[in-house]
């Protein structure tokens, strides 16, 4: 230990120190015996007072003020800094041991950060909201999904109250009583966002463990659910609808059966006309099956397309031509405005004409007398449009977002009357979202509709 401790010692500058003392000495004893005068004495003590303190300056005050100076830019965060002292005494034993802390500090700085960034893109990734709170219900971390909920900034929020935060009182309440319980809990709430609609998310707080203020805290996970909800509520109109759909004619059928059987066979003018009611109903029915098997197929992509290139202008003018009757009985105007050049598309033409059928059918079914009906095509940015346009009774602008919903009707007793049922729409945008294609609608009450598809033009290779 004691060897270890010698060779630690830097011995240069002791050894030149002691020299320095052995020469004052001697000039001491000499000025003493009168052998050498002040002034000499001063002529040989300046320069080596001098010398000295360039000595000392060099070894030890610019050294270390070379270490302060570093000191300072790592305190700072400049961890970048080295210093260039290579002397093989304690001081440069000191600055390379600085060195070697700032290298270790710029290592562990920088795993904290990726592991930071890591963590961030983890949450900044997710479909879901996270807002995490300490013991004090401060905000600790909100992710971006939070952020777009309720139309934050995280700067902005870290180390504020929840409540001055986020102005809702059925999230505020949930936060506390996690906070207050320690204990997991999930619950429901809706929540207004910027925008007038309203979403429906499902929070679930958990207790937040680690260490310091997250000590007691919580961390919260906010699902949003309003999708799910609305396919819930969705079917259950769908069940309601199917039901209301099937009830009617059965029972009437049901009803004109019980007529018979109570006699009204034995007038054959009642019981032919019961019978062909039925008939009708019956029909009815067949129909609802049909488009209702049509549908769920489409829908769960179990249609067997017969894909190929189709020219849309023998398409448009098959499906014209089955309507010409109807539109003259009618006294309804169908005009066709196809250009003979048309490109094609690559689909299923009978699919595609299906989707024609039904808004052609509707057209004259909601125009009334001496109206008209226009189709238009026409190549526009790239894609092929197809219109249908009506001068008929048009679609509330509250009923447009819905109208291609199964079983949605803008006028039930109307729609019922002329035979609808409200799934044609759904399956035209079935249909047009199989081939690639978008489907929407322009309409203003008392002035008629506009019903557009788009399909990808067909591929130059399939020409």
């Amino acid at each position: 230990m004691k060897n270890n401790f010698l060779r630690g010692i830097s011995w240069r500058p002791v050894v030149s120190y002691f020299f320095l003392m052995i020469i004052f000495f001697a000039l001491l004893q000499l000025y003493a015996a009168r052998r050498l005068s002040l002034a000499g004495a001063l002529f040989i003590v300046l320069p080596l007072s001098v010398m000295l303190a360039w000595l000392l300056y060099q070894r030890v005050v610019g050294p270390l003020n070379a270490i302060i100076a570093a000191a300072r830019d790592m305190a700072q965060g400049n961890l970048d800094r080295e210093l260039r002292i290579y002397t093989q005494d304690e001081i440069g034993e000191l600055a390379r041991s600085i060195n070697d802390m700032a290298r270790q500090l710029r290592s562990t700085i920088a795993l904290i950060t990726e592991e930071r960034n890591r963590v961030r893109a983890i949450l900044d990734s997710m479909a879901d909201g996270v807002i995490a709170l300490d013991r004090e219900g401060r905000v600790l971390l909100i992710n971006p999904v939070v952020e777009e909920i309720f139309d934050l900034r995280q700067e902005t929020c870290l180390g504020k109250k929840i409540l001055e935060v986020i102005r809702n009182y059925d999230v505020e309440h949930l936060l506390q009583e996690a906070l207050k319980k320690q204990k997991p809990i999930t619950e429901e709430v809706k929540i207004f966002g910027v925008g007038s609609d309203s979403r429906i998310f499902r929070l679930h707080a958990t207790p937040l463990k680690g260490t310091g203020r997250e000590i007691g805290g919580v961390v919260v996970l906010l699902r949003d659910i309003t999708e799910r909800r609305k396919l819930e509520q969705m079917r259950t109109e769908f069940v309601a609808n199917v039901s209301h759909e099937l009830r009617t004619p059965l029972t009437s059928i049901k009803g004109f059966l019980e007529t018979l059987l109570d006699g009204a066979l034995n007038d054959p003018e009642t019981a032919c006309r019961f019978l062909e009611i039925m008939g009708q109903e019956t029909e009815r029915l067949i129909r609802l099956v049909d488009d209702l098997l049509d549908l769920s197929k489409i829908e769960e992509r179990r249609v067997v397309h017969r894909w190929q290139r189709v020219d849309m202008v023998d398409v448009i003018s098959r499906v014209a031509s089955l309507f010409r009757s109807q539109a003259k009985e009618k006294e309804l105007t169908l005009s066709l405005e196809v250009p003979r050049d048309l490109p094609g598309v690559y689909g299923d033409p009978d699919m595609l004409a299906q989707v024609l059928i039904n808004l052609l059918d509707n057209a004259i079914k909601y125009t009334p007398r001496r109206g008209s009906v226009t189709i238009r095509a026409m190549v526009l940015e790239g894609e092929l449009r197809v219109e249908v346009e009506d001068t008929g009774i048009g679609i509330p602008a509250e009923s447009l977002p819905r109208i291609f919903e199964r079983f949605y009707r803008v006028d039930k007793a109307r729609s019922r009357e002329l035979g609808g049922f409200g799934i044609g729409l759904a399956i035209v945008k079935h249909i047009i979202r199989a081939h690639g294609g978008k489907i929407a609608v322009e309409s203003t009450p008392g002035r008629g509709s506009s019903f557009y598809f788009t399909l990808p033009l067909a591929e130059p290779a399939y020409r």
